[in-house]
């Protein structure tokens, strides 16, 4: 088959009736409202693509990637995130990193944990060979190498010979029992040691006030939730584009689902939440916090005891806690997913002289917990680095 890619650096100059063409309600995260947003609120961080594959003149699929920069620093950070403790063979390895400073691209969006980014005609799934779409957009951008997530493996020509897999982070996950109506359900759900950590983590925060914004005071307290997300960017081990918290009053505009929870000890913002709906899924998105008072307080336990609560009582079907702290998280339930993605390169020599970096990329070792009960238990997935 012989697919026509047309690659479009802004959604201003795509064809609106071709981007949309395969899309649905649904696909509210594919939609150019929600792109348009993305793309306008990052252009420092980011570099959008908008795909578009048609066979003759029928469109067979759309795809959305992102290009960001990556720094020596930022990979540095992370094998030594990933890999602590002094060894020799880590300091040549963190060496080497000293000279990567590569333009990349990755196909999704950098700022929604492990989401489909593609529509694919259903008569095309698995008939359209990523090597040329990828092999287009890395000429079109000067990208030397592309991530990608393991689903597009599992949806396209897939050739081995110009993709090596890592592993990266999994995405965490909890599951809402249709059985469940209320906070209390989960509560005796879990072990008793687990209720007990609950109890304390409830009088350790309780003078935290908590207090949904509406898209005024998201507009008022902007500065604050952009310092206090701060904090957070700046702490992570390893980080690609900045997400920008500008953008969350057009978010909930566009999205009203969306809701920007916030944190005050008296009249102090000490932190933030924010949570997507959608599709019966809830997208924990970013969260901002002073990390002296979460410390004292148990601020980031009581985020995530309400984001189950709220998930909850809203009925969604499960939580996408997304990556980092994934050990913490498993102490609330959440089951990790897959944490396999590619690297492409359509010439294979970077990714051959890059080999012993990639292979240093790794997640940081760390323990599935499981709170609940035996007959609550939800079958855990295998972990390359459990």
């Amino acid at each position: 088959m012989d697919t026509k890619v047309s690659i479009y650096d802004s959604y201003k100059d795509i064809p609106i009736i071709e981007w949309e063409e395969l899309l649905t309600p649904n696909d509210v995260f594919l939609s150019i409202g929600f792109l348009s947003l993305i793309e306008r609120f990052h252009k420092n961080e980011i570099s959008p693509n908008y795909i578009v594959l048609k066979d003759k003149n029928k469109v067979i699929g759309i795809l959305y990637s992102q290009t960001f920069k990556l720094s020596s620093r930022k990979l540095k950070e992370y094998i030594n995130h990933g890999n602590p403790g002094f060894n020799f063979i880590k300091l040549i390895k963190s060496q080497l990193a000293n000279f990567v400073n590569l333009k990349v691209g990755f196909l999704g969006n950098l700022f929604l944990t492990n989401e489909i980014g593609f529509k694919l005609h259903p008569n095309y799934s698995n008939n359209i060979d990523l090597n040329k779409v990828l092999s287009q957009l890395q000429d079109q951008n000067h990208n030397k190498l592309i991530l990608l997530p393991h689903f597009y493996k599992d949806n396209f020509e897939f050739s081995n010979h110009y993709f090596k897999e890592i592993n990266v982070e999994p995405d965490m996950h909890l599951k809402i029992p249709n059985s469940w109506d209320s906070f209390e359900d989960y509560y005796d759900a879990i072990q008793s040691k687990y209720k007990k950590r609950y109890r304390k983590i409830l009088i350790n925060s309780s003078s935290i006030k908590r207090k949904e914004l509406n898209q005024s005071e998201i507009k008022k307290y902007a500065p604050m939730l952009n310092k206090l997300f701060d904090k957070v960017y700046n702490k992570s081990s390893f980080n690609t584009a900045k997400f920008n918290t500008n953008i969350f009053s057009d978010l909930k505009e566009l999205i009203p689902s969306t809701s920007i929870v916030s944190y005050f000890i008296g009249d102090k913002m000490i932190g933030f939440s924010s949570n997507i709906l959608l599709n019966n899924i809830m997208y924990a998105h970013f969260v901002g916090l002073d990390y002296e008072i979460n410390h004292e307080l148990d601020l980031y336990s009581k985020m995530l005891y309400d984001k189950i609560k709220y998930a909850i009582d809203n009925k969604v079907e499960l939580i996408k806690f997304g990556r980092t702290a994934s050990e913490f998280k498993s102490n609330f339930g959440a089951i990790a997913q897959s944490n396999i993605g590619y690297v492409y390169d359509k010439s294979g020599i970077l990714l051959r002289l890059l080999t012993p970096l990639i292979k240093l990329i790794k997640e940081k070792k760390w323990y599935q917990r499981n709170p609940f009960k035996e007959e609550n238990n939800i079958k855990k997935l295998p972990l390359t680095n459990q």
